[in-house]
């Protein structure tokens, strides 16, 4: 277990008047700083954003090279697939499409239960700690 100690100097003995201190109580010192790191933390959302975006453009771009690239052979090569080969290459691509598209979709449900799963146990927790904030307020 791991135990967090704190030590309070006095102000006087250390040579620190109280109006020298930003923060009355210890609760605004948390405040205060427990605000910035959360709201620094969401900044990085748009980097994401930004990253995944361009890099699907970027990706797109690359397969679309990619396959005018294989038309240019294919235009320019004497040699013409046979249509026998053709169909089973089209058959073991459709296969393999659905195979791969079934990994996205079971990874995007697999992300989205994991994000609603994190957000309700959350949600649960500030639930529980308005609870427990209310049973502390002074009586008006």
């Amino acid at each position: 277990m791991i135990h967090m100690v704190l030590f309070i100097r006095s102000p006087s003995r250390h040579g620190m008047a109280k109006e020298d201190l930003e923060f009355n109580t210890l609760t605004e010192v948390f405040e205060k700083n427990i605000k910035q790191i959360l709201n620094n933390r969401e900044s990085f959302l748009p980097l994401f954003i930004k990253n995944f975006s361009d890099g699907h453009r970027e990706y797109s771009n690359y397969i679309d090279q990619v396959f005018k690239v294989m038309r240019a052979v294919e235009e320019n090569s004497a040699i013409k697939p046979d249509k026998r080969l053709m169909k089973l290459c089209e058959e073991y691509v459709d296969e393999f499409s659905k195979i791969y598209l079934s990994h996205i979709d079971m990874s995007r449900q697999t992300l989205a239960n994991h994000l609603e799963m994190r957000l309700s146990f959350i949600t649960t927790w500030n639930e529980h700690m308005r609870k427990f904030a209310d049973s502390y307020q002074k009586p008006t």
